[in-house]
């Protein structure tokens, strides 16, 4: 089953998909002098950190050119998010006895707008 869809492009199936909602507060959020939390939640938002085990030369190009541009369309599981990307990391396999270049795993996180 193919769980993520990029600006339409459907991606190779990870191995690992982890979601954080995060709390965004008001930029006037702190401490008041008797140590207490003060400030307004403003929005919640998902973070989604995505693992891919094994990938092919071309299905790691096909990631690369999905996440290229600023914000765009993510459908994760069914759930469509506007998403911009941190920073893809991937780790060489090698040139394999196929001639084709292998990559032992790669790893984004997609941060909701």
């Amino acid at each position: 089953m193919n769980e993520i869809t990029i600006n339409g492009i459907r991606l190779a199936s990870p191995v690992e998909i982890t979601a954080a909602d995060e709390i965004i507060w008001s930029s006037s959020t702190g401490r008041s002098a008797s140590g207490i939390m003060a400030g307004d939640i403003i929005a919640a938002k998902r973070n989604i950190s995505i693992n891919w085990g094994i990938l092919t030369q071309a299905e790691l190009n096909q990631i690369k050119n999905a996440l290229s541009g600023t914000f765009y369309p993510c459908v994760i599981l069914g759930e469509t998010l506007t998403v911009y990307r941190g920073t893809l990391q991937y780790n060489l396999l090698g040139k394999l006895s196929d001639g084709v270049t292998y990559y032992k795993s790669a790893s984004v996180s997609l941060i909701q707008q």
